[in-house]
């Protein structure tokens, strides 16, 4: 996998490049069952696609052409 950036919040929100795409950890809760989602989200704060692993949210990140960034 690529390179990934490393920026914070703010400088996310100075980007306003749709290239960038990140992922978030969410916890999905059903019936008491939970488990992990971690869901693709666009520069602009789009959801894009959910995912039941981190490696498989980055490397379709990867493979749609867009760039991941660490939010921290």
């Amino acid at each position: 996998m690529g390179k990934a950036n490393h920026t914070n919040n703010r400088d996310f929100l100075e980007y306003g490049n749709a290239s960038l795409a990140f992922v978030k950890k969410e916890i999905h809760r059903e019936e008491n069952f939970s488990t992990d989602v971690f869901s693709v989200y666009c520069a602009d704060g789009t959801l894009l696609a959910a995912f039941d692993s981190r490696e498989s949210a980055i490397a379709a990140i990867l493979q749609s052409g867009l760039q991941h960034i660490n939010l921290h």
